[in-house]
């Protein structure tokens, strides 16, 4: 169950505040750099990836995995087959679980406190509650840490990296170590058999090995370690043929390529997915930088929310106005940024891109001119109110 902790903060002043606002100039600055710089890598690699995957397109060829072509050599290639990693099971000797599997993870968990805090007007409520985490929460840097003491001895346990095998072979084809990071473990082994020779203290309940009395009704400092695996079977890959080994593919912007997906699959659907995973990490990236860069450009105008806050009634108007304007200032620079990779690929597109963004800086503008416009109106109805 959950607990609060709350702190009263010292009201700040309006020069105090003020100053801050001030402070927060050269931060902005850099936030706004920053996050421009996280937007063009991101939009340059969008260009390059786009390209790498019309070359696959035209240079890939699809081949059979049980005979090795020479004329193939150092071309682009496609094949599927069964993912062979030998007869060897992985084994985890700590805790004496063996799985037939290309990659085999551990993963452990505390029973612990953990804090979160909000803020709100001038106080800080400090919230405390018990979860099972993979994280080292330190009870000695909480707000209230009394009352609240953790116990993370479990977490040496944790691995910094999986089991993994030392070979893959696809048929006649062995593939390069890269290919080993492709593995992934995704499935869990559900079942635990007795392990022999566990850790004082721990034993199997389930898919786990605890020291906890009772994981329904677990205790601060209890521990719980499960596994999870990689299943795999037939599998397409797509790399350099190099005589009867296929390794990374270097295409012409230099971009090293190499795939390794389950089931079977034709160069169109392999070649598909990459792109969508390409445009999944493009957007998130891109999301990033844009809220870092009107986050940046927010700061820059502090000192102006700072003094506009303290106008009774409009204070309030004006600054969600100032923060619409930050946020169509962020939005345009973002979108110059990414023009202006885009230019080097696509034009048309890099064209938009940078109308879009003057005319958002244009919409701005004429909003906050708009503003100053209705307000000597207001004031006007109130006169005539009182002629009347």
């Amino acid at each position: 169950m959950a607990d609060t902790y709350t702190v009263k903060n010292k009201k700040q002043g309006f020069f105090g505040k003020l100053g801050n606002s001030f402070a927060s100039i050269p931060i902005g600055i850099i936030i706004i750099i920053l996050g421009c710089g996280i937007i063009w890598n991101n939009e340059k690699k969008a260009v390059i990836d786009r390209k790498d995957a019309n070359e696959l397109s035209k240079v890939a060829i699809e081949v059979t995995s049980e005979v090795v072509d020479k004329d193939n050599e150092g071309k682009a290639v496609v094949t599927s087959g069964t993912l062979n990693f030998g007869d060897a099971y992985l084994t985890d000797e700590t805790f004496g679980i063996s799985v037939l599997t290309p990659i085999l993870e551990r993963h452990v968990e505390v029973y612990q406190w953990v804090e979160t805090s909000e803020t709100k007007d001038d106080q800080t409520t400090y919230t405390y509650s018990k979860e099972w985490s993979e994280k080292n929460n330190e009870s000695a840097n909480f707000k209230q840490a009394t009352g609240h003491e953790n116990n993370n001895d479990g977490l040496k346990y944790k691995l910094s990296k999986p089991y993994r095998v030392t070979r893959l072979d696809v048929g006649v084809f062995s593939l390069s170590e890269s290919f080993l990071s492709k593995l992934t473990a995704d499935e869990e082994l559900s079942t635990l058999e007795p392990g022999v020779g566990l850790p004082e203290g721990y034993a199997v309940s389930g898919k786990y090995i605890t020291n906890s009395a009772d994981l329904n009704n677990p205790a601060v400092g209890d521990t719980r370690i499960s596994f999870t695996y990689g299943d795999y079977g037939t599998v397409t890959v797509l790399g350099k043929q190099t005589g009867s080994k296929i390794g990374a593919y270097t295409t012409a912007k230099g971009s090293s390529i190499l795939m390794l997906k389950k089931g079977e699959k034709t160069k169109a659907e392999l070649i598909e997915d990459k792109k969508q995973a390409d445009s999944f990490m493009k957007w998130i990236k891109r999301l990033f930088g844009l809220i870092l860069v009107c986050m940046g450009t927010s700061m820059l105008l502090s000192p102006l929310t700072t003094l506009i806050g303290y106008i009774p009634f409009l204070g309030k108007i004006f600054n969600g106005a100032l923060g619409v304007v930050s946020f169509a200032v962020g939005f345009a620079i973002s979108l110059v940024v990414m023009s202006i990779a885009w230019l080097t690929f696509n034009w048309i597109v890099g064209i938009t891109m940078i109308v879009v963004a003057v005319g958002l800086v244009v919409l701005a503008k004429m909003y906050l001119s708009k503003g100053k416009q209705e307000e000597p109106k207001e004031e006007k109805k109130e006169e005539n109110k009182e002629e009347n």
